[in-house]
């Protein structure tokens, strides 16, 4: 078995002369969710595509077990997307739809039904499966998505940003149950995303994509424990401050009372938890506590960690 199940090797896509992404090299473990974090326009989807075969990349290579894939024909790669929009047929009802995939492999009928019953109950909408996907809830919708893609036992699933149109409380439920559905399935998924919160349930890894150059990857306590850079900090949303010529980051949950940095409160704001905005002597910082802070006390900024020099 390989311990790699999807490589990218020194990726490079071009438009009208100019890099959308750039040298971009990255693994993904056998039964690993890959997040790739980024802005919107940093390069996430493109990379997705390269994957998928939709877009020829101008250098490099994809290779999935063990074999390199970058000119083979979109379905002969053996990949599950899992679209923004989830990309469902709505003039197929829910069992339809799951078996496209299986249909355009010329499979037999009975062997069809069979396998879409099956995922139906593992997925446990069964009972969704006369219905069309006008009627099917958000999260419904999602499971369809899913079983779509699970039923034809991809090698590596492709998601792009696909929680994003759910409201607060089905986006928390499916973050988790794309976590169950990893372990379940044995899985292994590249997941773009913009979120922070999805990378921090989902990802097992994360690569941080920054104007189309990953700036770091690594394991997920790594990535969220020490950026390694700015540029990486602040995209983790870190507070960024320099002391003795050098640039600190910090995290505002990491800032706690009873250090001995004197700060004044600027802003203050009470929701789930305290939210402040403090003037120090190494600047203006966004602190996020548990417990109300006032200006008598100080601050402790002993959790930074050091940035390297530069951003790349």
């Amino acid at each position: 078995m390989f311990l790699e199940k999807l490589i990218l090797e020194n990726i490079g896509k071009k438009l009208r002369g100019n890099f959308l992404i750039q040298n971009i090299s990255i693994g993904v473990k056998d039964g690993e969710i890959k997040v790739i974090l980024g802005a919107s326009g940093s390069g996430k989807t493109t990379i997705l595509n390269i994957i998928a075969g939709l877009i020829q990349p101008d250098t490099g290579r994809v290779v999935i077990d063990g074999k390199d894939m970058t000119q083979v024909r979109i379905e002969d790669r053996n990949l599950g997307f899992v679209f923004q929009d989830l990309g469902l047929f709505y003039s197929m009802s829910v069992a339809e739809n799951i078996a496209y995939g299986l249909r355009l492999r010329k499979m037999k009928i009975e062997e069809i039904n069979e396998k879409v019953l099956e995922i139906a109950n593992r997925l446990s909408i069964s009972n969704q499966l006369k219905k069309y996907p006008s009627n099917l809830s958000g999260g419904e919708k999602q499971l369809v998505a899913l079983a779509r893609t699970l039923v034809t036992e991809p090698a590596v699933i492709l998601m792009d940003e696909p929680l994003s149109s759910l409201d607060t409380y089905l986006r928390n439920n499916m973050r988790w149950y794309l976590r169950s559905i990893r372990d379940q399935f044995n899985a292994t998924i590249v997941y773009v995303t913009h979120d922070m919160e999805d990378a921090a349930i989902l990802g097992d890894s994360i690569a941080i994509l920054d104007s189309g150059r990953i700036i770091q990857d690594g394991s997920k306590n790594e990535i969220f424990s020490r950026p390694r850079n700015e540029t990486a900090a602040k995209i983790l949303g870190y507070n960024i401050f320099s002391r003795g010529g050098k640039k600190y980051a910090i995290h505002p949950e990491r800032i706690v009372s009873g250090g001995k940095v004197k700060f004044r409160v600027i802003y203050a704001q009470t929701g789930i938890g305290y939210n402040y905005l403090v003037d120090t002597e190494f600047g203006k910082l966004y602190v996020r506590t548990s417990q109300p802070i006032d200006g008598e006390g100080g601050l402790s900024l002993d959790y930074a960690t050091e940035l390297e020099q530069g951003d790349q």
